[in-house]
């Protein structure tokens, strides 16, 4: 009560005083605010150390454009370069314009020994005498790259290495034809400008390339080209280059990577939100903590009121106490948040070779300690307001006449709690929406959050209930430590409903990114629909499509006849004589007025039905006639009838839509929406696309034999695809769950300042049992049962809420199967009573110490 003379009269209470107070009785309470401050540090070191190194990453882009591109301009699009084209790239060439092209492809890659792997793996193929502009390419063992990419040598990735169990020396095959492994790829300056950079890699010369024969006419593939020019000419030859490649992409350096760009703003206000939700978990234990303080102040309260202080004043010492564990663990935030911004670069660094510079980023800190300080204001508001309702004269003779109130004094008192639950809902959806720059997201951000607390509130209480239940009605089957750890739940001023809310929402969260990952990935593994391929064959040519589709079709484990689709890049020119302009369009129509693809046919094609208009007569078929699909005919606003200009890389033409068409999307031909009839696309390149469904366990065998004849077709078994998502997929949930730890983290500080909070009763508890008679072992197994309790408990309500989350995901928006599995369930519940039980003994260490003659004296 030291420092209650000085609140004799409202008018000499200032701020100093409410600032001494607060701080002598935070002193009081160390090591129960000292776990306020880890909480509320665990949100906000990962906001800021996502933000920072956002912020760090974007500087990064900019500084370090050239080397990410390796060029001062880079083009990238998806076909040859049309004679317009190439003859405007030849005239820059003569105007002192560097220049360099680099093609990326996907191809069957082979040992040459007899019975080594045959795998699907992408190849890059460069200039070596040109290639990079800037930045190297780093080659183990170190060499340059002129001697490593010869017409008969290649570099390769550690990872091709490690599959095909090859080493340095050893011999591959690609497109039949041998190359040497020179060197180990260990890292491009231009990796993430490529559109292939995922799975095993191969960098050859573009002379390599040519003698594996992999490039045909019509092949699709991803072409750059990269040029060096004086930084005065750049901006003029941006938009040159734009104007002649309308559907490139064309950045130069003095931009960021654009596709890096919005795919980390996007990663930004995920893991940003993210991060919000294990701040609102330590948020959550700083109205936790402030509660139980005021429960145990009230005699001091209501003395002050009766020396004339009000309210008001009172309710200012407690705010400032609040400020200050707000302040304290946002700026304790800000430190972690360089360990956070530090760990990044690890997960980026497969594919950039530059880190970016670990530094304070000042607006990152201030936001992220301005978010901490409101948070943890915006939730000691319901704890701080209970202020208003003490008075001196029941608190002080509660112990004669103890205070019963009616169920409708109850909600009266009630009003202002709820007044400043709208008021914490109102206030997360701003920082949310403060943080992702859309009020949209903020206010769903918000009604997510609170129905998530509200579910995992329900959940808990019923659990909770349960427990009560099954400690009173079978207790004579429980030894007494059980019934004594399980009574520990209910005892006076014990948070266990709040601590279990703040465990379980981080595990709930954690488990549901985990749930949703795996379900994804299990749902495509799975066997696909009757009928559905799951083999695909690429780039077959003309010459050798009827060759190749015969020779599957006599391999074993063959389940229908493989399929086929031509494809010939085309583009829509104009409409009905109205020109279509790209840069005016939006969405999907923009998609469609770029380079598609297109086929021809004299018959309807296979499970395919005309919804409009007729198919052309298939032997006396009209050139010049186009069927158009569905969803293509909605979007670009399609009838039959209209006429359409055409325009390739070689010549133009115009053709009447006849018909609308609808074509089962699990088949091939659903990927080619405009069927030309017969004779339109003479004389165009066209390149085929094959599918076939397989017995899985003979794939293999087909893709040995088809590459034993036709070594430049690439046999795509959809289990290689799912490697390959299953690895992207993997590289984002590292990072989602890294981050969602946190919340985990500040769940179990919040579970140790509960304890904490209640370390004078556990005092007392521990004194009169070891006075009756109990060991120190027989009461560590109580605190442990009541621990392991909460701790499973939290985890087993957190996994059922994670389930159904995961479930309601997968189902409504990824459109997947959902198999309940129980077992990451059962790990989550058995991690979580670890970690509870690590963290509730933390607290409590001290206690089982205490000599009972010391505090019987106390008393």
């Amino acid at each position: 009560m030291s420092g209650l003379g000085h609140v004799n009269t409202p008018s000499t209470f200032g701020n100093r005083a409410a600032l001494r107070i607060a701080w002598r009785e935070s002193r009081a309470s160390a090591g129960k605010f000292l776990f306020v401050i880890f909480a509320v540090a665990m949100g906000v070191g990962s906001l800021t150390g996502v933000k920072g190194f956002s912020r760090a990453f974007h500087n990064m882009l900019l500084k370090e454009a050239r080397t990410l591109m390796a060029a001062d301009l880079m083009v990238r699009v998806f076909a040859l370069p049309s004679p317009a084209q190439q003859a405007a790239l030849v005239k820059l060439d003569q105007q002192g314009v560097e220049r360099t092209w680099i093609t990326e492809t996907i191809t069957m890659l082979s040992s040459t020994r007899q019975d080594g792997p045959l795998i699907l793996g992408s190849v890059k193929a460069v200039d070596p005498k040109v290639y990079p502009f800037y930045g190297q390419v780093k080659l183990d063992p170190p060499a340059s790259l002129g001697s490593v990419l010869t017409p008969d040598s290649v570099a390769v990735s550690r990872d091709l290495l490690v599959r095909m169990d090859e080493k340095i020396g050893d011999r591959l095959i690609i497109g039949g034809q041998e190359f040497t492994i020179a060197a180990m790829v260990e890292s491009e300056p231009d990796r993430m400008s490529g559109s292939l950079n995922v799975g095993p890699r191969v960098l050859m010369s573009r002379t390599a390339l040519d003698r594996a024969g992999l490039m045909v006419p019509g092949s699709r593939a991803s072409e750059r080209f990269l040029f060096k020019v004086a930084p005065s000419r750049v901006e003029k030859l941006h938009g040159d280059l734009k104007r002649l490649f309308p559907e490139a992409l064309v950045t130069d350096f003095r931009q960021s990577h654009p596709t890096v760009e919005q795919g980390l703003e996007r990663a930004t206000v995920f893991l940003s939100l993210v991060s919000l939700i294990a701040l609102i978990v330590g948020a959550l234990g700083v109205s936790m903590v402030i509660n139980s303080h005021l429960q145990q102040k009230m005699d001091s309260i209501a003395i002050m009121k009766c020396l004339g202080a009000r309210a008001g004043q009172i309710m200012r010492i407690y705010t400032i106490q609040t400020l200050g564990l707000g302040l304290a663990g946002g700026l304790l935030g800000i430190v972690a948040g360089l360990g956070v911004q530090a760990l990044f670069p690890f997960f980026i660094s497969r594919y950039f070779q530059i880190r970016p510079h670990l530094s304070l980023d000042p607006s990152s800190a201030v936001q992220g300690l301005a978010i901490g300080v409101l948070a943890a204001l915006l939730f000691t508001v319901p704890p701080l307001l209970s202020i208003r309702r003490i008075r001196p004269g029941l608190i002080l003779r509660r112990d004669v006449t103890p205070e019963r109130r009616t169920w409708f004094q109850r909600l009266l008192d009630a009003r202002a709690s709820l007044c400043a639950s709208f008021l914490i809902l109102a206030g997360i959806g701003g920082i949310a929406a403060w943080l992702s720059d859309s009020w949209k997201t903020g206010a769903f951000f918000a009604g997510g959050l609170a129905g998530s607390l509200a579910a995992m509130a329900a959940v808990a209480w019923l659990l909770l209930r349960g427990l009560r239940w099954f400690g009173r009605n079978a207790a004579w089957r429980l030894r007494p430590s059980f019934r004594h750890g399980i009574a520990n739940l209910y005892r006076p001023g014990s948070h266990s409903q709040a601590s279990l809310v703040a465990l379980g929402i981080g595990v709930m969260f954690t488990l549901t990114v985990f749930l949703v990952q795996r379900g994804l990935i299990a749902d495509m593994m799975r066997d696909a629909p009757p009928g559905m391929p799951n083999v695909f064959l690429l780039d077959m040519t003309p010459a050798n499509r009827d060759a190749v589709l015969q020779v599957v079709a006599h391999q074993k484990g063959v389940e229908a006849t493989p399929e086929s689709v031509g494809a010939v890049a085309v583009k829509m020119a104009a409409i009905d004589g109205v020109p279509l302009v790209r840069e005016k369009l939006k969405g999907m129509e923009r998609h469609y007025a770029s380079t598609v693809s297109g086929d021809e046919s004299a018959k309807p094609l296979p499970f395919t039905k005309i919804v409009e208009g007729r198919w052309w007569d298939p032997v006396h078929a009209p050139s010049n006639e186009v069927s158009v699909s569905e969803d293509a005919a909605k979007v670009m606003h399609l009838k039959p009838g209209m006429k359409i200009d055409w325009t390739t890389g070689t010549r133009n033409f115009r053709a009447t839509v006849a018909a609308i068409h609808r074509t089962e999307t699990i088949r091939m031909n659903a990927r080619i929406e405009f069927t030309f009839s017969p004779g339109t696309l003479a004389g165009l390149p066209i390149i085929y696309y094959g599918s076939v469904r397989m017995n899985p366990k003979l794939v293999a065998e087909m893709q040995k034999a088809v590459y034993a004849q036709f070594p430049t077709v690439a046999v795509v078994n959809m289990a290689d695809v799912l490697a390959i998502v299953q690895d992207v997929v993997d590289q984002i949930a590292i990072v989602i769950r890294f981050i969602s730890l946190f919340t985990i983290l500040a769940g179990a500080i919040i579970l140790a300042s509960s304890v904490a909070g209640t370390r004078f009763g556990r005092i007392r508890e521990v004194v009169i049992l070891k006075t009756l008679g109990a060991t120190r072992r027989r009461i560590a197994e109580i605190f442990s049962i009541e621990f392991l309790i909460l701790g499973a408990v939290a985890g087993l309500a957190g996994s059922l809420l994670a389930t159904g989350f995961s479930s309601l995901l997968l189902r409504q928006l990824l459109k997947a199967e959902v198999h309940l599995d129980s077992l990451p369930n059962l790990y989550a519940v058995l991690l979580t009573a670890a970690i509870a039980n690590l963290a509730g003994w933390l607290a409590s260490l001290r206690i089982l110490s205490q000599r009972p003659l010391e505090i019987l004296r106390e008393q």
